[in-house]
């Protein structure tokens, strides 16, 4: 499961804006082709966020990307100024990427500089990764980039930056090339046929399950376990997965499992690297 933050506000103006958008939804786009070849299956959420932050594509409505391009196709994301709330941001997509519990968890912030509003998202960012096993991806816009926030949002030692919205025609090409596709028209022709017999209907909003009452009688007092975290490797080089219950929103009781370490990073990630400054 994939959580994309998208800033735009600040220093970000609507055409910037816009470049950012086409930039994602190049992204999404090899996202679903090459799972499509791999025959595994992709959810995707999608944040904006300035001052105020919104859901735009919610990763539980299990929506097909196919039906996520439409709404960029009909402008349904819309540019609202304000300041940066990167901490906002970051708390709703971890809400979106814990429901989606049975994925490996990836969040791609894109931010044009500082936080500014919201509180620091670095303590919050860490808890994600730590606690939630959920790898996030921090991508920095313009000069204005704070590096030390972006690394320790991420957890990694390299910032993947670039100095104006235009370069992000330089960075999408540079996915299509670490995906072994030829070029934008070569994705968009694969993209399209992939797309041919979706019947799929997007959803905004997602229905939710209740409990019956008798069975939310029964488990009043017990904690609620949630899902195991994805496969996280420690300093000893031991991979371990973990899951917490809570109880009237307190952890009381944890566990934790060895697990098999995950292998070598996404030719995403990797994609990023060579970008980075």
């Amino acid at each position: 499961s994939s959580g994309i933050n998208a800033e735009y506000g600040g220093s970000v103006g609507y055409q910037d804006y816009q470049l950012e958008l086409s930039f994602v939804r190049t992204l999404l786009e090899i996202m679903a082709v090459k799972a499509y070849d791999a025959g595994v299956k992709v959810c995707v959420g999608l944040v904006s966020y300035s001052t105020q932050v919104h859901v735009e594509v919610d990763p539980c409505c299990h929506n097909s990307i196919c039906k996520i391009i439409d709404q960029f196709n009909d402008r349904r994301f819309q540019y609202r100024a304000g300041s940066t709330n990167t901490n906002g941001a970051l708390k709703a997509a971890r809400q979106m990427l814990q429901a989606a519990a049975s994925y490996k968890k990836v969040a791609l912030l894109i931010t044009d500089g500082k936080s500014n509003v919201g509180g620091s998202p670095i303590s919050f960012a860490t808890q994600m990764r730590e606690e939630d096993g959920i790898d996030i991806v921090a991508l920095g816009v313009t000069n204005s980039v704070n590096t030390a926030e972006l690394k320790g949002i991420s957890g990694m030692e390299f910032v993947t930056k670039i100095d104006v919205f235009d370069e992000f025609h330089e960075l999408a090409t540079i996915l299509l090339e670490a995906n072994y596709i030829g070029s934008t028209h070569e994705l968009e022709t694969s993209f399209e046929e992939m797309c041919d017999a979706d019947n799929s209907v997007f959803r905004q909003e997602c229905e939710r399950v209740d409990a019956a009452p008798d069975e939310e009688e029964e488990e009043e007092e017990k904690c609620s376990w949630g899902a195991w975290s994805n496969c996280v490797q420690k300093r000893n080089n031991v991979c371990v997965q973990k899951r917490t219950c809570k109880l009237n929103g307190s952890v009381v009781e944890t566990e934790k499992l060895e697990c098999d370490c995950p292998g070598a990073s996404s030719n995403f990630m990797a994609a990023l690297q060579l970008k980075s400054k």
